[in-house]
């Protein structure tokens, strides 16, 4: 539960307004969706992959939204062929969230967080804290600054 501490001091440390919401294990949006009280448009889910030779990077987006690779590639300023995506087992042993607890919040230098700008249009979203059990309630945008996030077009195009 490190990374769930780190991330509960960060946000106390930053002063903004949050919530936790205490709840049964949830690890995917349909679980959200079927056994939460949250809107599944605003799960902001976090999808971790490894940029070869360079770090991490979590990408976060709204409820069934699919990440664009492209998308995601230019904004890193990689090729597609550089992202990797982290299978649950390499999430929690390289980065220390639970699987279904991925929270967009980098807990080391080598990671960086991209936010689909989708997100923003929300007063509020519900994302991971590190643990499966526990999902914080933020404004997007004061994720997206005690994130250092970068906010870009990430979502799929239907279709």
């Amino acid at each position: 539960m490190v990374v769930y501490d780190q991330l509960v001091q960060r946000l106390n440390e930053a002063g903004v307004t949050y919530r936790i919401h205490e709840h049964a294990p949830s690890v995917t949006v349909l679980d959200a969706e079927t056994h939460l009280d949250f809107p599944v448009n605003q799960v902001l889910k976090t999808i971790a992959f490894r940029i070869k030779l360079s770090g991490w990077v979590l990408a976060a987006l709204c409820g069934y939204n699919q990440v664009d690779y492209k998308k995601l590639a230019a904004a890193c300023g990689v090729s597609r062929d550089k992202l990797m995506r982290l299978t649950p087992a390499a999430v929690e042993q390289e980065l220390g969230f639970e699987l279904g607890g991925v929270c967009p919040l980098a807990m080391n230098a080598q990671t960086r967080v991209v936010i689909d700008s989708g997100a923003l249009q929300h007063s509020l979203v519900f994302c991971g804290t590190g643990r499966r059990d526990r999902t914080l309630e933020i404004a997007p945008a004061e994720l997206a600054r005690i994130a250092g996030a970068q906010v870009t077009a990430l979502t799929k195009a239907a279709g």
